[in-house]
């Protein structure tokens, strides 16, 4: 499976229309790839509090109409990042506004979308302004014949360098050192030691965590993705419910600031390890509403191994994943067969 992780810089002073316009057409350029992900509300502002109600929109809005045609122009699976979502009713809060990802498939068509179960912001800022989420959000994505194949890396820069497909260590070793840069600005060390949606209740979890265990896969030609966005990260009980629904891939839009990039790193890692999943996260780069964002998109194996990494400014990691590395993984240290809890 191909994929193709967009981090988005963007500023203030950029207008939303433009924005869109933009992001499809980074979208339509990415020929060849099976999955495009872009970061979490990259239209509204991550951080831009007071704008998201006069950029709110429905999940058929402006960014919705954009990247459902680049979808189908570009013939990929997109995972447009998040919209803040204003439906039109009030949620039980009472708020009605949400922070709802959406995934089109390769014709353009809507198959999926997930509202942010944990609000970042310590009764501020999402909790204050959005409704929470109660869905646990696993996608059934038909890609055909291009399910594995051998790996290759490729990241294209926003100064116009490109790591060589060829030599993806390469890749990996540059963007470390960003990554060491990004740690040491927080004061961390980091040298130690799509058709179908699906709720997942304790029932559903108990019925398939056996099928999960044992390291099984979606049918061949399709992939099981399972949705979260940025704060979602840091509570691993949602990935474990998303592994019991068979998910073999984790897709994780974000605007994580730069003053805590070393946890997000850690956290990527350890989710792909303790679930043994492919962890695709897309962060967002650049400066917006007075906070610096920390870059640094990853796409981890299920060994926790990190395959690339996007570094501090705007650019795209491209990158061939082997699905069938999930069920190897399982078999060879089967960790999963061992859950008592």
């Amino acid at each position: 499976m191909r994929v193709a992780v967009i981090q988005l810089a963007y500023t203030d002073s950029e207008p939303m229309g433009a924005r869109i316009e933009r992001v499809a057409s980074l979208v339509e350029s990415q020929k060849g790839a099976d999955l495009v992900v872009l970061p979490e509300l990259w239209s509204a502002g991550g951080f831009d509090y007071p704008a998201w109600n006069e950029k709110a929109q429905s999940v058929e809005g402006p960014v919705a109409r954009a990247l459902s045609e680049a979808a189908a122009n570009v013939g990929a699976f997109v995972h447009a990042g998040s919209i803040i979502e204003k439906p039109g009713e009030k949620g039980p809060e009472g708020r009605g506004l949400w922070n709802t990802s959406l995934m089109f498939d390769r014709d353009g068509d809507l198959v999926g979308t997930y509202r942010k179960i944990h609000r970042f912001g310590f009764g501020n800022g999402e909790p204050k302004l959005l409704e929470a989420g109660e869905e646990v959000i696993v996608l059934d994505l038909a890609l055909g014949d291009r399910a594995g194949g051998a790996m290759a890396a490729e990241v294209a820069a926003d100064d116009g360098a490109v790591c060589d497909p060829a030599n993806p260590e390469a890749c990996v070793e540059a963007s470390q050192s960003e990554w060491a840069m990004g740690a040491e600005l927080a004061g961390v060390n980091l040298d130690g030691d799509m058709s179908t949606s699906s709720e997942v209740d304790d029932a559903a979890a108990a019925s398939v965590a056996d099928d999960a265990r044992e390291g099984a896969s979606a049918p061949d030609g399709h992939v099981k993705v399972g949705l979260s966005t940025c704060y979602d990260l840091r509570f691993p009980e949602l990935y474990r419910k998303q592994v019991d629904a068979g998910a073999q891939v984790f897709v994780i839009p974000a605007a994580w600031p730069a003053a805590r990039i070393a946890a997000w790193r850690t956290l990527l890692q350890a989710r792909a390890i303790e679930n043994q999943v492919f962890v695709i996260a897309c962060n967002t780069a650049g400066t917006h509403a007075g906070t610096e964002m920390g870059g640094n998109s990853a796409i981890v194996s299920p060994t926790g191994e990190v395959l690339a990494e996007a570094g501090r400014g705007e650019r795209t990691i491209t990158l061939d994943i082997d699905l069938d590395d999930v069920a190897a993984t399982r078999e060879a240290f089967p960790v999963l067969s061992d859950r008592r809890l």
